[in-house]
């Protein structure tokens, strides 16, 4: 049985002894086996009511607590899933339909499997995780080679991500859209309207959605024979200055694909500023839909990427993974979700 405590070296205990030791000073105050003293603090085990109060209180009282982390050194769970993101979008992504829907997916699915998910902070180190007694985590939109991947796989807990870390993508099991596919949705509509000079506006991430959606238009471009007008948005920021930076270039885009619903809502301030009316001047599809997309005036076109059946899968992905271990060794599985495009006021109908 490993020893599943750790110290807290602050503090005195009766008598002004100094707090200190290990699971063995815990068990020989308390009268009991190293075993029972174990099965005590981690609340496991046949251990009478009494010798659980007495060995906690010995605990306590030398300044020692439970080892959330160490329970899975024994294969027992806790019943919590994690759930973080690696967005760059300043103050989370509560404010995003997108990610709203994926959470609310995701944690009804955990309930219905008697299982509880935990909305963790992002942070790039993953420090948060270290004293969280998860069971497995989903990773939303990971960064490519992403040290919090590293991190969780490195304390042995099981990882599905929503996304792929471009670096590793066939490391850890993903939920994700056929992001090359809906993007060529786009183009192709955009094309199919009469736009002849289709743009794109991603970001700058790494990360996979933007990197899916600039490979994808580059082949378009091959193939189609359209010029590359493509701009990048820097991370963190409102992607004005790159909307402005396509917009006013000497052979503008007639049609924009933008990755993000946020950067639709930059484009048409943009577009507004330079008298461009939409979609006479300039057509605009959103690569994910939301409340913004549909009450703008005009309507955003968009692409719906299915955001409830990606936490719905990603959970129930997470929970095979947790329940059966033996699956990684088999190696990770991949689910694609289908994404739908939105026809709305931003572009015309297709002609003919």
């Amino acid at each position: 049985m490993p020893d599943v405590t750790q110290p807290k070296r602050s503090g005195t205990g009766r008598g002004g002894a100094a707090k200190g030791g290990g699971l063995r000073e815990v068990a020989r105050r308390a009268g009991v086996s190293v075993t029972t003293a174990s099965h005590a603090l981690n609340g496991v085990g046949r251990v009478g009511a009494g010798t659980r109060e007495r060995v906690l209180a010995v605990a306590a009282e030398i300044g020692y607590r439970a080892n959330p982390n160490a329970r899975g050194l024994r294969g027992a769970r806790t019943g919590l899933l994690g759930l973080t993101h690696r967005t760059a979008v300043e103050g989370g992504v509560t404010d995003i339909e997108y990610f709203v829907k994926i959470v609310n997916a995701a944690t009804w699915t955990a309930m219905a499997h008697n299982y509880s998910l935990v909305l963790v902070p992002p942070s790039l180190d993953g420090r948060p995780f270290d004293s969280l007694p998860l069971d497995g985590t989903i990773v939303i939109d990971p960064l490519t080679d992403d040290p919090l991947l590293t991190r969780l796989s490195g304390l042995g807990v099981p990882i599905v991500t929503t996304g792929r870390d471009l670096s590793r993508k066939d490391a850890f099991p993903w939920v994700d859209n056929e992001l090359s596919t809906c993007a060529l949705a786009a183009f192709d509509h955009l094309a199919s309207t009469g736009a002849r000079r289709v743009g794109l506006l991603t970001g700058s991430t790494g990360q996979s959605y933007d990197e899916d959606a600039a490979h994808a238009y580059r082949e378009w471009c091959v193939r189609t024979g359209s010029p590359v007008l493509m701009d990048r948005a820097e991370p963190g920021t409102d992607s004005t200055a790159a909307a402005h930076r396509l917009l006013t270039r000497p052979d503008r885009p007639d049609a924009l694909y933008v990755v993000m619903e946020k950067f639709g809502f930059a484009t048409l301030a943009v577009c507004r500023e330079l008298g461009l009316r939409v979609p006479q001047d300039v057509q605009i599809v959103v690569g994910a839909d939301g409340e913004f997309a549909r009450s703008a005036r005009p309507a955003l076109t968009a692409l719906d990427l299915g955001p409830e059946e990606i936490g719905k899968q990603a959970a129930e992905l997470l929970i095979d993974l947790v329940q059966e271990p033996r699956q990684a060794e088999r190696g990770p599985r991949f689910r694609l979700v289908q994404a739908t495009l939105l026809q709305r006021d931003s572009t015309r109908s297709p002609a003919g």
